[in-house]
């Protein structure tokens, strides 16, 4: 019955004559080739009694869960290929930052966290809306929770600005392409978190803390057991934020809740349920770079990082809601199948206001040093998002010339709909108190040119946003399903590989609906991929082992050409090679590999045309790929009982102008923490440092010369270090206190240098003291 309904579900895409092919074997591996050896577990338990096999390496059973392990580095990972692997047995670069990490840092957001990743570089497009994660030379796209794929972005309708923290166990950063288990193989990184679960020992903790610009946190987190022998139990998280920020009238609030629910039905099925909810808001938040970087007699204007040009009633805001289940069988020998489902629901508001310099019609122009000259800019946007996800796997040990191996297959996507609400003069559905506004029909939505008598002496008040939603929209509908398996062939005792393949098929459309609800649709956009992954490892020692990995890259391209077709989709390959080491028994993780990933069909702008369809500007493929290569080295985990840290160093060099301009050729993380002995052993202290070497940024249209016209020469801007501390004190055994200062000598630096000829600031030095409780 299984078999027919997924055959039924593929077979609706009419794939190509290749895909149906390739899909009709998997097809035939994925149902039948697991049952068959599901079904062999008790006949191969028999077996055994008859016949002695050669000795094999035995594998305990793999746990990812971090909470407890008072260490910095990662046991296991089950991102890179679904199989539940050792960091030594993934033949791919995976930080895993741990439950420990995240409490000792005081690690509240996602952004905060891939800010202090192995590799990870970002900027900020606007405050408190825009951010981009880059490594490896390439923007990181793809986030998981729970193997599940969702809508990770930061951008206007993105929900990856109000990821709490709190509610997670652990992260694991994926570098390089990921391909098999979903997403299109990005070339950088896949964010995968993994959510607090449930456990059987009844355990209740609270926290306080208390910060710089009158910041407070709370959060309880609470293990109830349900039944005496805690085969049902529970988990609830609730997570608090509210406070100032560094800039003159900014204020974000942060609100993260997770409940779950786990139950074992018999000794070997577990089922579980839960929602998730979170809600992110900034008051005082921007649109584009919020301080600009020149006046208009072209000196730099050296404003100080409290400086905030937004106005009273410019604010972003977030808010999700999944409902997830899950249920695991494990049957004999080892095996298992799991089927997970989840369902979200979004929405993203938008109500921008800041004084900067736009290019845009007669209101263009940069601030006087008397501070006339001023602009108010405006942007209205509204979004709502839904997406359903399923994920199904079977995986488990099999015989095969005498020797142990390991397979899983499976079928994981989603369809995700997003809806984009159209704000315009034309459909009557706003006004600005009689001010003339900008651009004509799309002036519900976008407002330029509002005159700012003197921007230093401005309080931020200004008409706001009357507006209202209306049925004119467009909705956006994308698909992503896809079947894979995965192998590990244990060849010798040293000797493994894995082999790998996933058949994805991608489809997307947009329907536009005028304030008549009708309905234009849009061409649909289909693709079929078959994306392979090799790995091979190889056992030195029984510490050290040597890798090497190979799997293609597909993505789909929202661009289209001068003649409104879209540009085909970006495909390419990424290599890793390196060598990984299991110190102390286990538990300290170093690792030192060289990749290189090589890009076809990037989209370059085609000057001087533009979209027939949009009035947007027109792009090509470029003539020549874009390629990345580089070195990374990372060092995780426990030195002695009592101390932990992590380093993690990245060397990269990309032959890609626009690549250049945004990441650091060197990139810096290091993060330790030391429990005293002795008399003074309630005591643990720790620190770290961030370092990345100079960016050279691009700016539009550059540092005015006079007579309208600018210097748009590339802007560098040195590289920097953060340094940060901690101290902990076990007051007793229910009671810590911890002290946390990040920034710790007030280091200027900037998140964004050149968009809109403005700048955005980084944080500078916070301090919090925080007190917990756990009973």
């Amino acid at each position: 019955m299984a078999s027919c309904q997924l055959h039924v579900f593929l077979s609706s895409f009419r794939p190509s004559i290749m895909y149906r092919a390739v899909r009709s074997a998997l097809l035939s591996l994925v149902v039948v080739s697991p049952v068959h050896l599901a079904m062999a577990a008790d006949a191969e338990q028999q077996a055994k009694e008859e016949a002695v096999l050669p000795a094999v390496t035995a594998t305990a059973a793999r746990t990812t869960t971090t909470e407890g392990s008072h260490s910095y580095g990662g046991k296991a990972n089950s991102s890179s290929t679904g199989l539940t692997l050792s960091q030594r047995d993934t033949p791919q670069s995976v930080s895993i930052v741990t439950r420990q990490q995240l409490d000792d840092q005081n690690i509240q957001s996602i952004d905060q966290l891939l800010n202090i990743t192995t590799g990870v570089s970002s900027s900020q497009t606007d405050v408190g809306a825009r951010s981009t994660y880059r490594t490896r030379g390439f923007d990181i796209t793809t986030y998981r929770v729970d193997g599940m794929e969702i809508s990770g972005g930061s951008d206007f309708s993105g929900m990856g600005s109000g990821i709490n923290m709190d509610l997670y166990d652990h992260v694991e950063v994926v570098r390089g392409a990921n391909g098999l288990m979903g997403g299109t193989g990005d070339p950088s990184a896949t964010i995968n978190l993994t959510r607090k679960r449930p456990t059987a020992q009844r355990s209740i903790s609270g926290g306080v803390r208390f910060g710089s610009w009158n910041n407070k946190h709370l959060d309880i987190d609470a293990n109830l057991p349900l039944s005496e022998d805690g085969s049902v139990r529970s988990r609830f998280v609730i997570s608090s934020d509210d406070g100032d920020t560094f800039r003159d009238r900014e204020h974000v609030s942060n609100l993260g809740m997770l409940g779950v629910v786990e139950a074992d039905m018999t000794s070997s099925t577990t089922i579980s349920a839960g929602v998730q909810h979170e809600k992110s808001r900034t008051d005082g938040a921007s649109w584009g770079a919020n301080v600009p970087i020149w006046y208009a007699d072209g000196t730099r204007t050296n404003l100080p990082r409290s400086f905030n040009p937004a106005a009273n009633w410019s604010y972003t805001d977030r808010e999700t809601t999944t409902l997830f289940a899950n249920l695991e069988h494990r049957f004999a020998n080892r095996w298992k199948a799991n089927l997970a489902v989840a369902h979200t629901e979004g929405e993203a508001i938008n109500n921008l206001g800041v004084v900067k310099v736009n290019q845009q019609g007669a209101w263009g122009g940069f601030f006087n040093q008397d501070g006339t000259g001023g602009f108010l800019n405006g942007i209205h946007s509204e979004s709502e998002s839904e997406r359903n996800s399923v994920s199904a796997s079977l995986s488990g040990p099999f015989q095969l010339f005498g020797r142990e191996h390991e397979l899983m297959v499976g079928l994981n996507g989603y369809r995700a709909e997003e809806t984009a609400y159209t704000f315009s003069s034309n459909l009557g559905n706003c006004s600005i108190n009689g001010v003339t506004t900008f651009q004509g029909g799309n002036s519900c939505q976008y407002r330029l040119g509002l005159p700012i008598d003197n921007v230093f002496t401005w309080d931020g008040n200004y008409a706001n946003f009357e507006t209202y939603r209306t049925n004119a929209r467009a909705e956006t509908t994308t698909q992503n399903i896809g079947l894979y398996t995965a192998a590990r062939f244990n060849i010798t005792d040293d000797l493994k590989t894995i082999v790998g393949a996933r058949l994805s098929r991608y489809k997307t459309y947009t329907d536009t609906y005028t304030i008549a609800n009708i309905g234009s649709p849009s061409t649909i956009r289909s693709h079929e991929v078959v994306t392979p992954y090799v790995g091979v490892i190889y056992d030195l020692n029984d510490q050290y082992s040597v890798y090497a990995s190979y799997t293609d890259l597909f993505s789909p391209q929202n661009y289209r050409d001068r003649n409104d077709a879209f540009l085909k989709p970006v495909t390419g390959s990424s290599y890793e090679a390196g060598i990984k080491g299991e110190l102390l028994d286990g538990a300290l993780n170093v690792s030192a590999a060289v990749f290189q990933s090589r890009q076809d069909n990037v989209a370059i702008q085609d000057v001087g045309y533009t979209v027939p369809s949009t009035g947007g500007n027109a792009y090509v493929a470029a003539s020549s790929g874009v390629e990345a290569k580089g070195l990374e080295l990372e060092v995780s985990g426990n030195l002695t009982k009592n101390w932990t840290g992590m380093v993690g160093y990245t060397l990269l060099s990309v032959d890609n102008t626009d690549s250049v301009t945004r990441d650091p050729r060197h990139v810096l993380r290091m993060q330790t923490s030391y429990r005293l002995p002795g008399e003074w052993n309630r005591l643990t202290i720790g620190g770290g440092a961030s370092y990345q070497s100079y960016s050279i940024w691009s700016a539009n249209p550059g540092r005015p010369l006079g007579g309208n016209t600018f210097d748009s020469s590339p802007l560098r801007t040195g590289g920097y270090a953060l340094f940060n501390a901690m101290a902990r004190y076990q007051i007793n055994d229910n009671l810590v206190a911890t002290f946390n200062v990040s920034n710790l000598f007030d280091k200027t630096y900037y998140r964004q240098f050149g968009f809109y000829d403005g700048l955005i600031y980084g944080e500078p030095r916070r301090i919090s003291l925080g007190l917990r409780a756990s009973f």
